[in-house]
């Protein structure tokens, strides 16, 4: 018997096609004493009777009665009607916010009137949200199923007329007619066919944004509720349903505000137990090929033990299971969907962890029920598509177009948002799921523009995460600004040319032309390093990018060309003192000297000019360098400078002899050096030993006597040397020989 109730159950579902959320029944607040609230006008036919109140607003017109009878309160264009309308606006806003769960535009609720099983069977639906995009028509039985749940929702949402067929029945099962709601953007007309002059039997909330009419003779359980327009009755009887009780027996007084909650299990008899269900899920939102975590706990909070409790949770469509499933109390079957826990003791609870792959995009509803019970919860999931993968150029020209290639997208993605800034002159061309152009017109300004894409799906979930694109827009280079020195340049020079004002993403190539001129290091760069030649030249630049290239030259110029360099002549000696000279002076050219450090011309200056110059130095041993340059009048160009070592012994005259030498080999002190004797070439010396033999003898002595060959000992010397004035100097004395 179990499996037969199971296998209706699942029958019924897929007959009605419906995957269940959690629906709660939106609150009518102030209008739910209300059986008919029209905006303009009600009017009745006949005897009709309202077993409940009968209200306008802003209308006040009421015709009809009290031919017809109202049971409850008349409300015409007053602060209680206007507040029950303000109610049912917001009640009709509501219902359309609902996502549905299914499309049913372009069928017929209801089998019609043919004799036959069809006809005596009808439409089922279950709880949910059915949706009709245009026109919806009843013709004969539609029945509504709670399945068990009192709480059951049903909400059908008509984007434009409702027609309801003459003799066509609205049938309640398992459910309470205060949760159902017909929200119809359009009219409820009668139709024109069906069972001409036989009077309807209805069931239901009809929340209508115009008009309603209802049939000769018809019976509503329910309410008539119109945003905008007028009712019109005809010896109708329409009666507000009972309100809903609480599974505990107690009446709450409500008009269906609680919903169909996850709670089940019969009273709270002492000694029985009282089952409830709940379901959570680990992210509302997910990408195509997440997994998804579901949480299920059944709990027994009554007084005594649960036996045989089984749940059945059966992943929907989109879903697929990643095992293990994880359950603290009994087995999860994972191909049928049935939890089997057993024996579930008084004031406990058995979880079930179900972790399952996401398949397809959408709102996913998975739906979990305690058999036997009623009791029900489920979760809803959002699956967006994954964020697709751009590639491409992305740089563009002001007037052009670059196209880009797009993959990584989802199936079931229908098209792709693609948002560049508003008013940039930037639009989107050729646009697939694959790729797409991006043009920018010609009053784009050059700059940097973010572009996002988005993978787009149908129904109310979430689109994919949005992939950004910066794309610059260029436009062809202006002629670009070369600054660097353009007169007073001299050959064999080298001066630097640079661009004034760089641009980002431009090229810079540069090239120079004229006889002996020279590029130094790369050709490309804001700058370049150029050697002037002897003959007019000129510097060039070529600015380009992907839009277009520019060039700018500077002038020619002729440089001009430096004097020679100029050749010093060392005319130093102890007669002449330290004396330089140019040894190929050049009439009309100015030599300039610089002194070196430790060192003055003759007259205490540091710099001079002219052909010949004379140093002073400040110590005996000093040393330096000196420098010289040569320059013509009205000319900025000079020759290369010409240098040479000054040494101030160079011009010594006194000369020193030591009394002691050690030539020993360590290259300290090896030789007999007499200073200052080098600057007096005529010269001779003999040296002696203390028995007065001579033992060596030489002319022009150069201070390489080592005493070669000789023990230590003390040694005489005479030497000769003829002075700058010509005249012989005779010295005389002892050296020691020390090794």
């Amino acid at each position: 018997m179990k499996k037969l109730l199971l296998f209706l159950a699942a029958f019924y579902v897929v007959l009605s096609s419906s995957s269940a959320q959690t629906l709660t029944a939106p609150s009518l607040g102030a209008a739910r004493e209300y059986a008919v609230l029209g905006s303009s006008a009600v009017t009745s036919t006949g005897s009709s009777i309202i077993y409940g109140d009968l209200g306008t607003s802003p209308g006040a017109v009421v015709v009809g009665f009290p031919t017809g009878k109202v049971l409850g309160d008349t409300q015409r264009g007053n602060a209680a009607a206007a507040t029950a309308k303000t109610d049912v606006v917001r009640v009709y806003n509501e219902l359309g916010q609902f996502t549905p769960t299914r499309n049913l535009t372009g069928q017929t609720l209801g089998e019609g009137f043919t004799p036959g099983e069809a006809g005596v069977r009808g439409t089922l639906l279950t709880r949910g949200v059915y949706k009709f995009d245009g026109n919806a028509r009843i013709s004969g039985r539609l029945k509504f199923d709670g399945q068990g749940n009192p709480n059951s929702v049903f909400i059908i949402q008509v984007n434009g007329d409702l027609v309801i067929d003459p003799g066509s029945a609205i049938n309640v099962f398992n459910a309470n007619p205060n949760n159902i709601f017909f929200r119809v953007t359009g009219n409820v007309t009668i139709g024109t066919g069906g069972m001409l002059t036989t009077p309807s039997a209805l069931s239901g909330n009809f929340v209508v944004q115009n008009n309603a009419t209802l049939s000769l003779s018809s019976t509503l359980v329910g309410r008539v509720l119109s945003t905008n327009g007028a009712v019109t009755l005809n010896n109708n009887n329409i009666s507000l349903p009972e309100p809903l009780t609480t599974n505990n027996g107690g009446d709450d007084g409500d008009d269906g505000d609680d919903g169909d909650g996850g709670t089940g299990g019969g009273g709270t008899t002492p000694g029985s137990a009282n089952l409830s269900i709940t379901k959570a899920v680990n992210a509302t939102t997910v990408t195509l090929g997440d997994n998804v975590i579901y949480t299920i706990r059944v709990t027994n909070s009554g007084a005594a033990d649960a036996t045989n409790v089984i749940v059945e949770d059966k992943l929907p469509e989109g879903l697929a299971l990643v095992p293990p499933a994880v359950a603290d109390k009994g087995t999860y079957n994972g191909t049928t969907g049935i939890w089997t826990i057993g024996t579930l003791p008084a004031n406990s609870v058995a979880t079930l962890t179900i972790t399952a792959k996401t398949l397809m995009l959408g709102e996913i509803t998975n739906v979990a029920v305690i058999e036997n019970n009623g009791g029900t919860d489920e979760a809803t999931t959002c699956v967006r598509p994954a964020r697709p993968n751009v590639v491409g150029p992305q740089e563009v020209c002001v007037g052009g177009t670059t196209t880009f290639t797009v993959s990584n997208v989802s199936a079931g993605v229908t098209s792709l948002a693609i948002v560049a800034p508003a008013n940039s002159g930037i639009t989107i061309e050729a646009q697939s799921l694959t790729s797409f152009t991006v043009r920018a017109s010609a009053t784009t300004a050059p700059g940097t523009y973010p572009i996002t894409v988005v993978a787009v799906t149908t129904g109310n979930c979430q689109n994919s995460q949005a992939f950004p694109i910066e794309l610059v827009v260029r436009t062809a280079p202006t002629t670009p600004v070369i600054t660097g020195p353009g007169t007073a340049l001299c050959a064999g020079a080298t001066y630097q040319y640079s661009i004034s004002q760089p641009v980002a993403g431009v090229t810079y190539t540069w090239s120079v032309s004229g006889t002996g001129w020279e590029r130094i290091g790369s050709a490309t760069g804001t700058q370049i390093q150029v050697k002037a030649g002897t003959g007019p030249g000129k510097v060039t630049v070529v600015a380009s990018n992907t839009c277009g290239t520019a060039t700018a030259s500077t002038p020619d110029v002729t440089p001009s060309t430096p004097p020679a360099t100029p050749i010093i002549l060392d005319n130093s000696g102890p007669c002449t003192g330290l004396t330089y000279a140019i040894s190929n002076p050049v009439a009309g050219v100015t030599y300039t000297w610089t002194a070196p450090a430790g060192f003055t011309f003759a007259d205490n200056s540091t710099t001079t000019s002219g052909t010949t110059v004379t140093l002073k130095a400040a110590a005996a041993n000093a040393v330096g360098t000196l420098k010289v340059s040569a320059s013509t009048t009205g000319s900025t160009c000079a020759s290369n400078e010409a240098s040479v070592e000054v040494r101030a012994a160079d011009a010594g005259t006194e000369i020193v002899i030591p009394t002691v030498f050690s030539p020993n080999g360590d290259g300290i002190n090896d030789t007999f050096v007499i200073r200052n004797l080098l600057n007096f070439p005529d010269n001779d010396l003999t040296v002696y030993n203390r028995w007065g033999n001579e033992i060596y003898k030489t002319k022009s002595y150069k201070n390489d006597w080592r005493a070669t060959g000789l023990e230590e000992a003390t040694y005489f010397y005479v030497l000769r040397v003829r002075g700058c004035d010509g005249k012989d100097q005779v010295f005389r004395g002892p050296v020691q020989v020390v090794r």
